[in-house]
């Protein structure tokens, strides 16, 4: 470490050892692949993970095969009845705490994989039914389904099954496949039938229109309605009823079991573990955002990844993709456990006064502090915000530094034009606005004379100074551009470009400068033609003043 500044290019030791939390079917499968890919794992697991995730696609079989495999693997280190408490540090090099067993045990890891499971929740209450031996939930039929005895019971007694799906909510299509994999199993048996009231079917899936066409050959019977029918439950009697407008008439069936739909919803331990990971909470309470930049298994943290249904409702074929993705994913960060990086952002100590606006401020959790504020090069993804909201100006970016941030506006405003066009300069984002801007000069559209497009890192580095400046250079126009709403790399990138905006605004008005010659708009990458209107926007009302 120089007297001023990191060092911008260093060799860095990784930890190859990867923790995975959560310990069903995906969770037991990633910790497989990463041991038969040479990485050492810590298999932090519940007792009741992914119960009936796994029995349910899987079998008991498939489940205790894949149990074994775990347990006789050596790279594999199993806590069982493990919670994640704490954690630090950064890629490479995080320091993990486990209540396990009631003692804490406290791992290194190079990497963590979250790969909790769905919990299901049964929805026998908004049909009016009450849970006993002839109303259960899809979990509990899959249970019976799934033993000797169960089916035995089924095959005996009870062999007339209704399926109630998709009217106490949409549904989704890892639903309708738990649903059709216990109709198959049910036509299979001798002397049972299986009636499905369904509203929708939920067939998106590959293989789910197969076993849906499959069932209806060996004998399931399939009423695709719009509305719930009506059930009638006395003690253990049943009966279901429905209009239908073909025939005219009501169709009454009187089955032996009727089997509810379930709700699909994220882990609770989601929350607890966004908190400590310090990654962001998607929607409904799962790990991962709905952010292009975050597929397929990535968050806003370099080194953490979520896997399976920790990420979005999804069966176990896209959950074991997501496996092998996290494995790609692992090898670009650790490799063989040494790496050359260069800093992307560099910290001057001698100005640093460690106020941690940084720390709070970066998106990617990339940032602690050591006596002065460290920036991990193996946890920074350079957008720059840190730099553009550090009060000391003591955080500068290795490609665009202040100083040659003020050369290019310099130049910009410099440029020549024809005497008339008005100059605009355009701050744009390199990962949309700045694609948009490049695309729309090489298909030719309409572009003002006195454009110039400045590329950043991120719409979160512009500094208010860059505005100002952009205009005490000669700018008839500013426009700063980012990623739309959701769509950020840093997440909160366009966020901090439109509060500085909104700083700026207030400024301009206080000197007397019309606020219309600075605009903020958010582009995607492919909105070339957005990027010729609102640009040509511009130019057409600076030229009327």
């Amino acid at each position: 470490m120089t007297t001023k500044q990191q060092n911008q290019v260093e060799k860095i030791h990784l930890e190859t050892t990867v923790a995975v939390i959560g310990g069903g079917y995906t969770g037991m499968a990633a910790a497989k692949t990463l041991a038969q890919n040479g990485y050492p794992v810590i298999l932090a697991r519940q007792e009741n993970d992914g119960a009936w995730h796994d029995t349910s696609l899987t079998g008991l079989d498939g489940l205790k095969t894949l149990e074994n495999q775990v347990a006789d693997n050596g790279p594999i280190d199993i806590l069982s009845q493990s919670t994640l408490i704490e954690a630090v540090g950064v890629p490479g090099d995080f320091t993990l705490t486990f209540m396990s067993e009631d003692r804490r045990v406290e791992k290194k890891a190079g990497a963590v994989v979250v790969a909790t499971d769905l919990s299901s929740s049964p929805l026998t209450f908004i049909y009016g039914l009450t849970p006993c031996a002839s109303v259960v939930s899809l979990s509990e039929l899959e249970s019976l389904l799934a033993s000797e005895t169960g089916q035995k019971e089924i095959g005996d007694k009870k062999k007339t099954i209704a399926f109630l799906v998709g009217f106490a909510h949409e549904g989704n299509p890892l639903l309708m496949q738990r649903v059709l994999e216990s109709v198959r199993k049910i036509v299979e048996m001798d002397g049972c039938t299986a009636y499905v009231y369904v509203n929708n079917l939920k067939v998106a899936e590959d293989g789910l229109e197969r076993l849906y066409k499959q069932g209806r050959d060996n004998g399931a019977i399939y009423f695709k309605l719009q509305t719930a029918p009506t059930v009638i439950q006395n003690n253990g009697d049943l009966r279901i009823t429905f209009y239908d407008p073909v025939i005219r008439n009501n169709i009454e069936l009187s089955p032996d079991i009727v089997v509810v739909e379930e709700s699909l919803v994220a882990d609770q331990q989601n929350i607890s573990l966004a908190e400590i990971l310090r990654i962001d909470l998607g929607p409904a309470g799962f790990l991962q955002k709905e952010n292009v930049h975050r597929l397929p298994v990535n968050t806003n943290r370099e080194g953490i990844f979520v896997v399976g249904g920790g990420r979005e409702i999804q069966g176990l074929s896209k959950s074991l993709a997501d496996v092998d993705n996290m494995l790609l994913q692992v090898r670009q960060l650790i490799g063989g456990g040494e790496k050359t990086v260069a800093a992307k952002a560099v910290v001057d100590r001698e100005k640093c006064t460690i106020c941690l606006t940084c720390y709070r401020c970066c998106p990617h959790a990339a940032i602690y502090w050591d006596d002065k504020a460290v920036i991990s090069p193996a946890a920074c993804q350079g957008c720059g915000i840190c730099a553009s909201e550090c009060p000391m100006d003591a955080i500068q970016l290795t490609d665009f530094t202040d100083t040659e941030m003020t050369s290019r506006i310099r130049e910009a405003a410099a440029a020549e034009t024809k005497a008339a066009a008005p100059k605009i300069i355009a701050f744009c984002c390199q990962n949309s606005a700045f694609e948009a801007g490049t695309a729309a000069g090489l298909f030719h559209y309409d572009l003002p004379a006195g454009l110039q497009i400045i590329k950043i890192p991120c719409a979160g580095k512009v500094d208010i100074n860059y505005i100002l400046n952009a205009l005490v250079e000669g700018a008839d126009g500013v426009i700063v551009m980012a990623c739309h709403t959701g769509n950020c790399k840093s997440e909160s990138g366009n966020t901090y470009a439109k509060w500085r905006i909104n700083d700026a605004y207030r400024k301009l008005e206080q000197i007397g400068i019309p606020k219309n010659r600075l605009e903020f708009a958010t582009l995607a990458s492919n909105m070339a033609s957005d990027f010729a209107r609102i640009v040509i926007d511009m130019e057409k009302r600076i030229s009327q003043k």
